[in-house]
């Protein structure tokens, strides 16, 4: 059972004329507070509106990290969940006086055993019974997949956030790098020595914390190529800005010299201490590996189907459709359930408008059918292939387009590639 601070309270009535806030007020009071108290902290917030008619805000926290959840209603209640097994005890203390203090500041009253919980219910708060629960969570799954790995070909990710598959050399996949399997092997024994595979470990956020933090970016969200959009700019310049802060607090560690100077090359910028980090780049043995998986393809996992694209691919994910692409490329993927309907039967209900020219495919239980065509709608005429593929139970819709009128094999494996989630 994974780790996370779950707890529920209610706020407290305000105004001349008292009065429960609503969900939009409370929503919007705790936003405003959090971009001023936790604005080193917080990557990003979203709001959704949930069934019941409440609201709510998704806080990005941290790389390695699910978003934190605050869900608000009209009758002023207000619940934060957040899943803290994969980054640490550290980041579950955090959530905790978070929690503490928003209680405190915006007037929300918590209910007993708040604000430190467990996903089963039982409340904590010292820093000891943290630390062994996430020992615990951590020990329990190095077993597992010490296991698990003496009758598999490939390595396993742990602690990776879900929809992505990387490539990597060894036993295991961390976002702080891969492991092999002597460190499986000792780690499965002796879990303590494992607990620098978690990013916040210890509570404070020191040049540790910012380092991890970092290393968890380079190795799971930078593309390591030139930035294509604002996003991508953004993101460089926040690893570049973690490590500027983490060195002057901690000369002595590990970093990544190498990686940082290939930032500075790829952002452009003209960082006073760029000259020093190059000449410490310089003594790094070339022959070591360099961070960041997405140096290698990377197999993107969406609504029950997968599919290997390079690692280079900028993102985009919604609950309906999956966007992979970059420079001259891309690819829009969604999914759906067909309950007991056969993939031939939901070919026919979906692709019969493909024509004569349709392509069809099959590898075992699964069909497919696409055309190649061209879509001048832009104003740019562009080549398209328009895929669909389904097994019994599910069937997918593909979309490939791209400049390079040369690129229509490339496209047509890109469809032919998409498979089943296993």
């Amino acid at each position: 059972m994974p780790l996370a601070v779950q707890v529920v309270g209610n706020a407290s009535k305000r105004g001349l004329i008292p009065r429960t806030p609503t969900a939009d007020r409370l929503i919007t009071d705790i936003e405003a507070w959090l971009s001023v108290d936790y604005s080193d902290v917080i990557r990003s917030t979203s709001r959704t509106e949930l069934d019941t008619g409440g609201i709510a805000l998704h806080l990005d926290l941290h790389p390695a990290a699910s978003a934190a959840v605050l869900s608000a209603t009209d009758a002023g209640t207000l619940t934060l969940t957040a899943e803290t097994s994969p980054v640490g005890p550290g980041y579950h203390t955090f959530v905790s006086r978070l929690a503490q203090r928003l209680g405190a500041d915006q007037s929300i009253e918590w209910a007993a055993g708040a604000p430190a919980a467990t996903a089963d219910g039982s409340a904590f708060d010292d820093r000891l019974t943290i630390e062994r629960s996430h020992l615990a969570w951590l020990g329990a799954h190095l077993v597992g997949i010490r296991d698990a790995r003496r009758g598999l070909p490939h390595g396993v990710q742990l602690g990776i956030p879900p929809g992505s598959r990387y490539r990597f050399e060894g036993a295991l996949a961390t976002v702080l790098g891969p492991r092999d399997d002597a460190w499986l092997e000792k780690a499965a024994v002796e879990p303590r020595s494992a607990v620098g595979i978690l990013p916040w470990w210890a509570d404070a956020t020191d040049a540790r914390f910012l380092l991890n933090r970092a290393l968890c970016l380079m190795w799971t969200a930078i593309r390591w190529r030139p930035p294509i959009d604002p996003d991508e700019r953004a993101l460089l310049d926040e690893v570049i800005r973690l490590l500027a802060r983490a060195f002057p607090l901690d000369p002595t560690l590990p970093y990544p010299w190498r990686e940082w100077n290939e930032l500075l090359e790829l952002r452009a910028v003209d960082e006073p201490t760029a000259g020093d980090i190059r000449e410490r780049a310089r003594t790094i043995d070339p022959d070591l590996p360099l961070i960041g998986y997405r140096r290698r393809p990377v197999t993107i996992t969406h609504e029950g189907w997968s599919l290997e694209v390079p690692g280079t691919f900028a993102e985009r994910r919604t609950a309906e459709e999956w966007w992979g692409g970059e420079a001259a490329r891309g690819i829009t993927l969604a999914a759906v359930e067909t309950g007991s309907t056969s993939g031939e039967a939901f070919l026919d209900q979906v692709a019969g408008d493909l024509g004569f020219e349709a392509i069809s495919h099959q590898a075992g239980g699964l069909v497919g059918r696409a055309r190649v065509g061209s879509d001048a709608s832009s104003g740019v005429e562009v080549g398209v292939v328009e895929g669909y593929s389904a097994v019994r139970g599910s069937g997918a819709a593909i979309r490939i387009v791209f400049d390079d009128a040369a690129d229509w094999q490339w496209a047509l494996d890109m469809w032919r590639a998409l498979t089943p989630a296993m």
